[in-house]
């Protein structure tokens, strides 16, 4: 079945196989038993490699995306990853978004015209319409539970975040407060928009976001009603409390916007001018 690459029947006996295999985990010792693990073993590295191999031949890193022929067979093959080592899995994903993203990073160099704040629009453009094209082309293909879509925002915002910061670190001196703030706006806009299409259920590895907007919660005289009795209750709460106002409950707050943070000097010194 793997040569033949029939992984829709692969990924349901191989499950059996693996939930079999456990119940003899205790007699490893047992000379027969010990070989049809190590043969279970073989068959899912061999499994692994040709998956691997199979995106790498349909997704190659460079040239044109090919689509079509072998959805079906790839939908299924991530069928099997699932039941394979996770690391089959990362890699799969790891490589799909990042060719997916490829353009992105040639698109908006630091160099280009686009890259800059004033033409940040076009960066968000830019990733409604490849969320879009992703959906139509290959929403079947991967598992729901991988949550390919948001994975694909997620990075994104990632490679966002850096890109920005290294073009604001190169032309500082071109920031001014009218920029900076319609950057910021439209940034903050589009993680709101993140908020209202995903979860956030691929941000695990980034659990210190919500945490710097919960201290400027208390500090906002219209959430104090009764200074009093709210003071001690709020840093008991802290965790709570924050959940009501719309900042803090959106898990993609900051993902982008946090690269503006060193150049918020620029609106003080306005400010205080």
């Amino acid at each position: 079945m793997t040569r033949k690459r029939q992984y829709g029947e692969v990924a349901n006996l191989l499950q059996g196989v693996v939930n079999v295999l456990e119940h003899f985990h205790k007699y490893m010792g047992i000379p027969q038993i010990r070989q049809l693990s190590e043969r279970v073993k073989a068959a899912q590295s061999e499994l692994g490699t040709q998956i691997l191999a199979d995106f790498d031949e349909a997704f190659p890193s460079q040239g044109s995306k090919r689509t079509g022929g072998p959805s079906n067979v790839l939908r299924d093959a991530c069928l099997v990853a699932n039941v394979l080592d996770p690391r089959i899995k990362q890699e799969i994903i790891k490589k799909f978004i990042r060719q997916h993203l490829s353009e992105y990073l040639v698109l908006f160099q630091e160099n280009q015209d686009v890259a800059w704040l004033d033409k940040i629009d076009r960066r968000y453009a830019w990733i409604k319409r490849q969320l879009l094209d992703y959906e139509e082309k290959y929403g079947r293909m991967f598992p729901e539970e991988w949550c390919m879509t948001e994975r694909i925002a997620v990075e994104f915002c990632h490679i966002t975040k850096v890109e920005l910061a290294k073009v604001m670190r190169t032309r500082a001196k071109e920031i001014e407060v009218k920029l900076l703030l319609f950057a910021i706006q439209r940034t903050t806009n589009f993680e709101g928009l993140l908020a209202k299409r995903f979860t956030g259920c691929t941000l695990t590895d980034i659990p210190g976001q919500k945490r710097p907007d919960s201290p400027l919660e208390p500090t906002n005289p219209f959430l104090e009603d009764e200074p009093g009795e709210d003071v001690g209750t709020e840093k008991d709460e802290d965790l709570a409390k924050p959940r009501k106002p719309k900042a803090p409950d959106n898990p993609f707050h900051g993902i982008v916007s946090k690269c503006f943070e060193p150049h918020l000097y620029v609106y003080i010194e306005s400010q205080d001018k």
